[in-house]
């Protein structure tokens, strides 16, 4: 018998691994120790493997993860019901639902077991902005009982834990959004000057940042620049527009390298909640990040140099022709500060902080 099991459980697909939250989770996932398995939900591809466990289904709908989640619960039952210490971390970037389902039959199926909420976002506040009423108020119910009702529960940073308690009077533990960086940048591979932005157009934030570049920033810059393109990673963009190139999911080195040798990202979001990382995957590989308020909330800058955080259409158009015409010496100052980064947001230091202060048996 196992002293110490872990079991992480994602609704949606960690590995391959192509979105800023995957990222996050399977950073963790490698720092995690002991005995651990990774249950995820797939419509990408059947990966099953000795520390990876595939629950697959055709189409990503509700409807067809609801249907998986007896499947995805007797698996990490199977798992978990020989360990003395049994650990359960239920990532919370996908519908709240999964999760207090998830959390529901696991606390009545393994009663001594710990689960922990890993809270990515203020679900609720999202739901508010693009779902309609029904749907909105069963997901501050239902994130509600979850916070309530895990054993431990997290946030992303000093803001959000704020929220969560004036919300849902429940004090979580701050564990950040951090990264394992493993890159290995090769010769640009775009000849044209671009600038980039990275998210799946079918994220509701994420499609309201790209068509604000398309819409307002776009036409702009191509009267200063003609040959200047947007570069556009993530899925789900199938719009034609000239300046565009359309990289669809790129495997992550590809992605730093686009982002490394772009003039700029650009991350002009209006709305949303958690901590970006792709804002800090290209700060701590040393690329040059201009970004709203919102878009930057959460992250600990160093004051001194970029990022550039602006708001407002004409301020953000000056600040990227400033970035384009001194591109050069701005990157000088961005790479000057990707240790900090590096350092600030390592998913090994920060993972091994929270499991010392609490998951006292790891260390036993």
């Amino acid at each position: 018998m196992r002293r110490n099991k872990t079991a992480f459980v994602t609704f949606f697909p960690i590995l391959p691994d192509n979105m800023g939250s995957s990222a996050v989770i399977n950073s963790r996932f490698k720092n995690w120790p002991g005995d651990k398995v990774l249950f995820q939900i797939s419509h990408t591809k059947k990966i099953n493997s000795k520390s990876i466990k595939t629950i697959f289904i055709k189409k990503e709908t509700p409807i067809n993860k609801i249907l998986k989640l007896p499947e995805i619960i007797k698996k990490i039952f199977n798992y978990l019901k020989n360990a003395k210490n049994k650990t359960v971390i239920i990532e919370g970037a996908s519908w709240i639902f999964y999760s207090f389902i998830t959390l529901l039959c696991l606390k009545l199926l393994l009663p001594n077991s710990r689960i922990i909420y890993i809270s990515h976002s203020i679900e609720s506040e999202i739901r508010k902005k693009y779902s309609n009423i029904f749907i909105f108020t069963l997901t501050k119910i239902l994130e509600k009982l979850v916070f309530t009702f895990s054993d431990l529960s997290t946030s992303v940073s000093k803001k959000e834990k704020d929220k969560i308690l004036k919300l849902y009077k429940k004090k979580t533990i701050l564990y950040p959004n951090a990264i394992s960086l493993n890159i290995k940048l090769t010769k640009k591979e775009i000849k044209d000057n671009y600038i980039i932005y990275s998210g799946s157009y079918s994220y509701k934030p994420n499609k309201y940042a790209i068509d604000y570049l398309n819409n307002k920033i776009m036409p702009n810059l191509i009267k200063k620049y003609p040959k200047l393109k947007l570069v556009i990673t993530g899925g789900g963009f199938e719009k034609k527009i000239p300046w565009v190139i359309n990289k669809d999911i790129v495997t992550k080195n590809n992605l730093y390298n686009l982002i490394y040798y772009s003039k700029c990202m650009c991350v002009p979001l209006k709305f949303g909640s958690g901590t970006r990382i792709k804002i800090i995957e290209a700060l701590s590989i040393g690329a040059i990040v201009i970004s709203t308020k919102k878009g930057i909330e959460g992250i600990e800058l160093i004051n001194k140099v970029p990022p550039f955080i602006i708001d407002g259409t004409q301020k953000f158009i000056k600040t990227i022709i400033e970035i384009i015409k001194n591109n050069k010496d701005i990157k000088k100052k961005s790479v000057g500060t990707r240790l900090y980064y590096l350092k600030k947001y390592s998913m090994k230091n920060i993972t091994q902080n929270f499991i010392e202060k609490n998951l006292e048996y790891y260390s036993k």
